[in-house]
């Protein structure tokens, strides 16, 4: 086995992803004082555009808090290279609380609930009204924070631990922890795609909206991370490390996400048109008319077919820059997919995109990540305190002599 000083691993400062941080910060920065503008010039229109906009940024961080404590879980050397950006992307939990803040101001202008005198004259919406209510969502939404915050902190707090007492209970307790959060994500998630999307069409409802929610997190989190990594790959300080067979097992994974999205989206859709109740087929005709049809062709093409052919090719798993590619249209798939599911919801069957939509993806984007490189920054890339590491880099070097 060869012991950590045997092996060099590289810094995130020194592969230069610190000097991204503060152009990072410059762009969020702009992108905030254009969302402000925005808002001064039609409030109702800036709330609305930035819901996907910040689901979107929300879906990376806490997809890669569920993909963290499911690596921590298994245990596999599958997560070796992408555990500490997970890690850091996992601790931005609480700016994204913070970013949360224009939701909660413009709920009145995002949620048609909301409004009591609509709920009043509507027996379905008073009927949900003990759970559809201003007070208890903001209750549930600080609670889903608080959750969040608190395993993606203790998980950190035990690798910590872990680093300076190699304690097998300190490992056994991180996998406790790892463990039932898996559980938890998996519920508050649920709960927050109810909550934050479904509920802009409050009449209507799907019991696998969560689930699929929650997997696309998870698909948005990997494609993130192994962008993140085929970037870094460039960098001689990484060279070394980085290895083909890395690169194909995270590309595996990633076709399974893909088609698990596929699967639940498919199932949702099939189970509603054959069921083809009148409270639930509007969701689907609204967003098979005109524009909002060719991009629901276009979700079907890019975020399901292409993905999984691409992935099924070998080449194309063990080369940073093509599965660069691959990860790069599973996010741009990711954002069109929130937006398709969130501003019919107001347009109805007419295609609106506002600018405001695309300050606010800069802005929430370039704020998160500063704050993300702000996590990575001053430790290695590579965990080098857990005891398989580098027998995991000497086997993917081998593997790939």
């Amino acid at each position: 086995m060869i012991r950590p000083s045997d092996t060099t691993f590289t810094s995130a400062d020194s592969v230069g992803i610190a000097r991204w941080q503060m152009p990072s910060l410059i762009a969020g920065i702009v992108g905030a004082v254009a969302c402000i503008i925005g808002w001064v010039v039609n409030p109702t229109v800036f709330y609305r555009a930035y819901l996907p906009a910040y689901l979107f940024w929300f879906q990376i961080v806490v997809g890669a808090l569920g993909v963290l404590l499911l690596q921590y879980v298994t245990g596999g050397e599958w997560g070796i290279l992408i555990r500490r950006p997970l890690g850091a992307a996992a601790r931005t939990i609480q700016w994204m609380a913070v970013l949360f803040l224009p939701i909660a101001f413009g709920m009145h202008a995002i949620y048609s609930w909301t409004d009591q005198s609509l709920v009043a004259h509507d027996k379905v919406l008073l009927a949900k009204s003990g759970y559809l209510n201003i007070q208890f969502f903001l209750v549930r939404a600080a609670f889903y924070f608080f959750c969040w915050i608190l395993w993606a902190w203790r998980i950190r707090i035990l690798s910590v631990r872990f680093y300076g007492d190699r304690s097998p209970y300190t490992a056994s307790s991180r996998q406790k922890w790892a463990a039932s959060g898996l559980v938890m994500i998996a519920l508050t998630l649920t709960f927050t795609a109810f909550d934050w999307m479904m509920s802009i069409e409050p009449k209507w409802y799907s019991t696998m909206y969560g689930i699929n929610f929650f997997i696309g997190a998870g698909l948005a989190a990997y494609a993130f991370v192994i962008f993140f990594l085929a970037r870094l790959s460039d960098t001689p300080a990484m060279a070394g490390i980085l290895k083909p067979m890395h690169f194909r097992d995270l590309g595996n994974l990633m076709l399974a996400f893909v088609m698990l999205w596929a699967y639940t989206a498919f199932s949702e859709y099939l189970l509603i048109w054959y069921a083809n109740m009148k409270e639930e087929i509007p969701h689907y005709l609204v967003r098979q008319a005109g524009v909002w049809g060719l991009i629901s062709v276009l979700l079907i093409l890019f975020h399901f077919f292409l993905p999984f052919f691409m992935l099924l090719v070998r080449a194309i798993k063990d080369r940073p820059s093509t599965i660069a590619v691959v990860a790069l249209i599973i996010l741009v798939m990711r954002f069109i997919a929130i937006y398709w599911l969130t501003e019919p919801a107001y347009s109805g069957p007419r295609f609106h995109f506002s600018w405001m939509t695309l300050a606010a993806l800069v802005g929430v984007g370039g704020l998160w990540m500063w704050a993300f490189i702000g996590q990575l920054k001053g430790q290695t890339i590579i965990p080098i305190h857990e005891t398989w590491v580098e027998e995991a880099v000497r086997e993917g070097a081998k593997a790939n002599a």
